[in-house]
């Protein structure tokens, strides 16, 4: 590609050739229809179109804690889709890092690329909310999903209080409440206890939330496994109960780093001790990725993460995914580290110029012979 030209989305999840001048005009709106979001359609594409083998489950990782999750029978879940920008927090209003840490105010400034378009999906079958806060129940993908389509959205209680201010209408939120379950296409969803320590001070009164009322960890019990999406749990003992009544094959979880007086994401070693207490036979790890002001970095806990749990328990697989990328499961179980197409499977060398030079070289040869 030239310095003068470039490439536009036509639509599709496809480039189409179509160039655009260097002396045509360009003004901030068209910037931001070029360029934003970073990846345009083609991760809404290739999830609809994705087939899910059967007895198999696809999840695609949207960077932060979203999630996409596809079932075999064709559904097609949100889980704490997250479409919205940095975000700025004041102990004024609800920020429980604020009132852990003592903090005026914190930046969360977003580091990861918007690997979907909201806007642009034909089917949703449902949108899950694990707990209140902005980067789980966010305004952007929540407008999306209410005009665009008919699915349900499914929230820990103040979750739901949120999802009302936003407008969603009473007849579509389903409140999530710990001990009950529901189905959707391909899979029975369970609500399950999330000891999300920061989200229950998130509250504008002095008293801590019930766990129950403030967040909620997702199993969602499918022909491919159970996958258990932990939100932005701590390690609490209280998961040794969960691990007694139920099988769980995938725990996906929040890690980072933690700056001094503020605890909000678990470290590697809580992790690797929460995959052990679950019993889960695969551990993804997430949120490590996204705000600059807990990254740490990334490579440097997810080997943590990985030489833990070989340590502790060695018979428990671990993933490390990236963003935009897709896991199979229990197909994709032993990849360990996900790793982008590199599209070599549609390099032909008979195609390729260092042929042709060689080839046309060899039948001159013949010819002068």
């Amino acid at each position: 590609m030239s310095d003068n030209n470039v490439v536009k989305d036509d639509g599709r999840g496809i480039l189409s050739g179509t160039w655009v001048s260097r002396d045509q005009d360009i003004d901030r709106d068209q910037w931001l229809r070029d360029c934003f979001p970073e990846w345009g359609t083609f991760l809404n594409q290739e999830i609809e179109n994705f087939e899910v083998p059967v007895g198999q489950v696809a999840l695609w990782w949207c960077g932060g804690t979203s999630w996409i999750l596809k079932t075999d029978a064709g559904g097609i879940f949100w889980i704490d889709q997250y479409c919205g920008p940095s975000i700025y927090t004041e102990r004024v209003g609800n920020c429980g890092v604020c009132r852990q840490g003592g903090a005026v105010s914190i930046n969360w400034l977003r580091l990861n690329v918007q690997v979907i378009d909201p806007w642009k999906f034909n089917r949703v079958d449902g949108v899950f909310c694990t707990h209140m806060h902005q980067d789980h129940t966010d305004l952007y993908a929540v407008k999306a999903a209410l005009k665009t389509t008919d699915a349900p959205f499914y929230a820990a209680p103040k979750a739901a209080e949120k999802l009302r201010v936003f407008k969603v209408p009473e007849e579509r939120i389903h409140v999530a409440r710990v001990g009950e379950s529901v189905r959707v296409p391909g899979a029975e969803v369970d609500f399950l206890v999330c000891y999300d320590d920061t989200a229950i001070r998130t509250t504008a009164g002095d008293e801590l939330l019930p766990y129950e009322e403030a967040a909620v960890s997702l199993l969602f019990k499918t022909s491919g496994g159970n996958i258990l999406f932990l939100a932005d749990t701590w390690y609490n003992d209280g998961y040794v109960e969960v691990a007694a009544k139920y099988d769980i094959d995938v725990a996906l979880f929040n890690m980072g780093f933690n700056p001094p007086g503020a605890t909000d994401k678990m470290t590697p070693y809580d992790a690797a001790r929460l995959g052990q207490t679950l019993k889960a036979k695969l551990l993804i790890p997430y949120h490590y990725d996204n705000w600059a002001n807990c990254t740490g970095d990334p490579a440097m806990l997810t080997r943590q993460l990985e030489y833990i749990v070989s340590d502790l328990t060695p018979e428990t697989k671990t993933v490390i995914m990236a963003c935009g990328g897709r896991f199979l499961y229990p197909q994709d179980q032993d990849i360990k580290r996900y790793r982008y197409p590199d599209g070599s499977e549609d390099f032909k060398y008979e195609r390729s110029e260092h042929y042709k030079r060689r080839k046309k070289y060899e039948d001159s040869l013949k010819q002068e012979k």
